[in-house]
């Protein structure tokens, strides 16, 4: 298991000052020879600890039903989670179909009765409602349909099932597709165009951000051009039921009278915002949710407009010597490019993006490919020049960088720019006309059930007591690793066990009846022998102030 991050938290309360250093580690007392059943653990007080209280048995789940290819269900008050389909999930859905019966679990790992649920037909009358484009991702030429930009080995795309599958091992990362056909707007109806994109990246923690802009930009950042139209669909946004791992779909649909953004054909937001464009780019922002590995798919994107698409490109991705912009006339690093994507090519393009820095002279940004330097121009009009924003940019490469005859490589590849103060170069290219042959590898399978997140804090903290808040979130796991419950320890010595067979997280309050300065340990105990312990320590503290 990758070591979760480190926290330190200071807490003032009642005169009393409480350092808090939360430490998640790999515990010594995982078991050499780990034994096949799960452990259980049984519920245990010393004297000077009032355990949590257990609140009355659960409601079974109510409204179940399965349709389009997810169960869904009206959240339990008092649930922690829930048992469906062999698996424990936090949110009240799951990808899934039939009739599986569903439980709901407390914080301390108590079902309620089953319910089964109800199948209902499947709609896809929404796919007559795309005048254009609509890509299943049943092609795994994804580079031909699509640019995708992220970090190169922190976002992995792949196909399985019919789906794009985008893996990001390093957490809080974003990825970006700008589909290559675009979006084009029909003044002959109140409707004037339609994105619709069927994805899971909205759930808990996640991020869907939808961009229409015209041009061709890869990304535009945090503030988009004064004439596109941002859609963003995150923890904030409601109504509407997002569990992680579960696909909806999410329609932006552009009418005369202003925009609205459909979840499952249930409207969750409006604005008066009428473009004036008539042809438009669509980015496809998704982010995992932070601090975890993650994994996105997208299952359909439809787009409204004819049935064209930009002329066939091959992309070579290329590294400039430094992802610093340089001054016109500072030294380069002696680092280029191999010049073999140019030597069959009629014609060539360099596209680049950059994030701006605190100032700099954008209209004087040039490439330098060896002894040439390329003009570049933004693909986008209306750009935002605030530092932290991001900006397209192509140049068209010389002719006599092209053709077989040359040397076999440019060095160096550096962008550069009058007042280049802490711009950054985020990815740069080569495109060549020409289809691109690159395919999709098989997507990996399933990720495997995460254990819920620990974190715990002392509050109410008085000289006699304090109040410890054991917290075991797994919102934004798609599955969840059941736990046995979790043990509290005083000076190293054992202080409370909270027994959860087969939980899945919840709150909990114990109260610490005791004076002076004390070290306190609380450590998670999984179901799985095999899988470590974390923990999380405290250092109490109390002065006089």
């Amino acid at each position: 298991m990758t070591p979760r991050r480190r926290m330190i938290a200071v807490l003032v309360s009642a005169g009393v000052l409480i350092a808090a250093v939360v430490v998640l580690r790999q515990a010594d007392d995982t078991p050499n020879n780990p034994s096949s059943e799960p452990v259980r653990l049984t519920d245990y007080a010393a004297e000077f600890v009032k355990s949590p209280s257990r609140s009355a048995p659960l409601d079974a789940p109510s409204s179940v039903w399965s349709s389009d290819g997810r169960v869904q269900w009206a959240p339990v008050t008092g649930a922690a989670g829930y048992e469906i389909l062999g698996k424990l999930v936090a949110s009240p859905e799951i990808s899934g179909s039939g009739r599986p019966d569903v439980r709901a679990v407390d914080a301390f790992g108590r079902r309620s009765l089953p319910v089964r649920a109800e199948e209902r037909a499947t709609d896809d009358s929404w796919r007559q409602a795309v005048k254009g484009s609509l890509d299943d991702f049943d092609d795994s030429f994804l580079a031909r349909r699509y640019h995708l930009s992220g970090r190169v080995g922190c976002v992995n795309p792949s196909q399985g099932s019919g789906r794009l599958v985008l893996d990001m091992p390093c957490g809080d990362d974003t990825a970006v597709l700008r589909s290559r056909t675009p979006l084009q707007l029909n003044d002959a109806d109140d409707e004037l165009g339609r994105v619709t994109v069927v994805t899971d990246a909205a759930g808990p923690r996640g991020k869907l951000v939808l961009d229409l802009v015209p041009g061709t930009p890869d990304r535009v950042g945090p503030i988009p051009p004064a004439d596109a139209v941002r859609v963003v669909v995150d923890d904030s946004v409601s109504p509407g039921t997002r569990g992680a791992g579960v696909l909806h779909r999410f329609e932006v649909v552009l009418t005369r009278g202003g925009v609205r953004v459909l979840q499952d054909g249930a409207q969750i937001a409006s604005a008066p915002t009428v473009p004036k464009w008539r042809e438009a780019s669509v980015l496809i922002g998704v982010t995992a949710p932070p601090g975890y590995p993650g994994r996105v798919e997208i299952d359909a994107v439809g787009i409204s407009g004819g049935l064209f698409s930009a002329p066939e490109v091959t992309e070579t991705p290329i590294v400039a010597g430094t992802l610093r912009v340089l001054e016109p006339d500072e030294e380069a690093p002696g680092i280029g490019v191999a010049r073999a994507p140019l030597r069959a090519a009629p014609s060539a393009r360099l596209r680049t993006t950059v994030r701006i820095g605190d100032r700099g002279d954008l209209n004087g940004l040039v490439a330098q490919l060896g002894s040439a330097r390329l003009p570049l121009r933004p693909v986008v009009t209306g750009w935002s020049a605030a530092q932290d924003s991001e900006l397209t940019l192509v140049g068209d490469v010389p002719a006599e960088l092209l053709g077989p005859a040359g040397v076999d490589a440019l060095t160096p590849f550096v962008l550069r720019m009058p007042g280049a103060s802490q711009a950054q170069v985020l990815e740069s290219y080569l495109e060549v006309p020409g289809p691109s042959p690159v395919k999709l590898e098989n997507a990996p399978g399933e990720p495997a059930p995460v254990l819920p997140v620990l974190t715990a804090e002392l509050t109410s903290v008085t000289p006699n007591e304090a109040t410890l808040v054991v917290t075991l979130d797994a919102a934004f796991a798609r599955s969840v690793a059941p736990i046995a419950g979790f043990e509290v320890y005083v000076d190293s010595g054992h202080a409370a066990t909270v027994a959860m067979p087969g939980g899945i997280g919840g709150r909990h309050e114990l109260l610490i009846s005791l004076k002076g300065t004390h070290h306190v340990e609380v450590r998670l105990r999984p179901e799985d022998p095999g899988r470590q312990t974390d923990s999380v320590w405290l250092d109490l503290s109390r002065s006089s102030r």
